[in-house]
């Protein structure tokens, strides 16, 4: 069988490199596409690791005003470091950005909109980390000397160029502060501590004054650890008015926040949650029309090539009716007959994958670099390195379109070899 394939290959060159280039041009577009969305599905692995999601919890209103607060009715509602241990429990979750607010007075503030009580006063944020917060993520501010405040901090702050410049201060100088709580003024009996200025920012853009009271100026806020805001009597130890949880997928938002409100220990009727994933969204949709036009593509190039294959082996087959009647009349079985048409399908196959994989191996990395290069969503992950698909998917594609080729190629032989050598030859007469 072998060496009769081999002959009939070589006797028949032109056939031969017929069928071969049509091999190699189905194979080499049937791989690209799968490598183009093997492409888009790292893509897409990669961006949601680079942007993450985030799911935000805070308090659902002020029951009272803390002057105010007499009952267990009108407690204000906060988050302990209890409830983000459980939180950080769920799978999916890697870390969280817990803040305290409050007001202080000690430094000369940029004069704002006179709005009396809030007018000699600045803004003080308690983190646990600053570099995670979302004015500094989303560049509204960046830091321009300095570092930022982390988990091991006590009584260090962040405070905006323009305020330093204002007081005359640099990285390492000691300010002190007193809290200024609303409504309060015994100002000479207030608590003063003394913090280490670790960290100056800057404004992406200035903003402007306006109508804004001086507290709430960005220029006059003040970044610091928790347990700074604990010793100027600004908010409890271990407890936070709102908290920002940050997961590894974006996709995974819904069914960790489902997870997350069925922990115990969380009024929710006293809380919000909410999760943030409109980076993931925004660039999402790019993604997808890609994948859906290679998918169409993919259908396409597979559904032609079929066709034209099926079309070109049942003329193959028509010009060798007298060969399977001759092979029959001199006694070699049907079964020997498909298996030697088989094996020169296959034989022409593996040769034309071989050079389709070297041809797509070389191409791919230019079709992957002008594809990527029209996706916005590159400016998100920077410059990645998507060059192709793993010799084991390359494997199952040539197993794939090896078998819709032997399939075709069988079917096309049915009609001839299901003949008597009678039948056959009496229709050659």
């Amino acid at each position: 069988m072998l060496k009769r394939t081999l002959l009939y290959l070589r006797r028949k060159k032109g056939k031969t490199f017929t069928l071969f280039a049509l091999l190699f041009l189905i194979a080499t577009f049937v791989k690209t596409s799968f490598a183009l969305m093997h492409t888009m599905n790292e893509v897409s692995t990669l961006m949601r690791i680079t942007l993450g999601g985030q799911i935000e919890i805070g308090q659902e209103r002020w029951l009272a005003a803390p002057q105010v607060v007499d009952s267990e009715e009108n407690l204000i509602a906060t988050l302990t470091e209890a409830n983000l241990g459980q939180m950080m429990e769920v799978q999916g979750v890697h870390s969280y950005l817990a803040r305290t607010s409050g007001h202080v007075r000690g430094l000369s503030f940029i004069e704002g909109f006179d709005l009396g009580e809030l007018d000699d006063m600045g803004g003080i944020h308690g983190v646990n980390d600053s570099e995670l917060l979302s004015d500094f993520s989303d560049e509204t501010l960046s830091l321009a000397r300095g570092r930022h405040i982390t988990p091991e901090d006590e009584n260090k702050v962040i405070i905006s160029l323009t305020l330093a410049l204002e007081n005359d201060l640099e990285i390492g100088d000691q300010i002190e502060l007193t809290s200024a709580e609303l409504g309060s003024t015994d100002i000479e009996n207030e608590t003063r501590i003394q913090a280490e200025i670790v960290g100056i920012f800057t404004e992406t853009e200035a903003q402007p004054i306006g109508f804004r009271p001086t507290a709430s100026l960005m220029v006059n806020q003040l970044f610091s650890d928790h347990s700074l805001l604990y010793q100027l009597g600004l908010g409890n130890l271990g407890e936070y008015e709102s908290a920002t949880l940050y997961v590894y997928d974006p996709a995974d938002l819904p069914r960790i926040v489902a997870e997350i409100r069925q922990l115990d220990g969380m009024d929710w009727d006293r809380f919000r949650i909410e999760y943030n994933d409109f980076n993931y969204m925004r660039i999402s949709g790019d993604l997808q029309t890609v994948q859906n036009l290679i998918l169409v593509l993919l259908v396409g190039i597979g559904v032609v090539s079929t066709v034209i294959l099926a079309l070109i082996l049942v003329l193959r087959m028509r010009g060798r009716v007298r060969e399977v009647g001759i092979l029959l009349s001199v006694g070699i079985s049907k079964s020997q007959i498909w298996g030697g048409f088989l094996l020169e399908i296959t034989m022409i196959s593996v040769v034309a994958f071989i050079f389709s994989y070297i041809t797509s191996t070389l191409l791919i990395p230019f079709l992957n670099q002008g594809l990527l290069a029209d996706l916005p969503m590159m400016n998100e992950l920077g410059q990645a390195d998507f060059q192709s698909m793993p010799l084991v998917i390359y494997s199952i594609v040539f197993m794939l379109i090896l078998f819709v080729v032997l399939l075709t190629a069988f079917i096309s032989t049915l009609l001839t070899i299901r003949l008597k050598p009678k039948q056959i030859l009496s229709k050659l007469s």
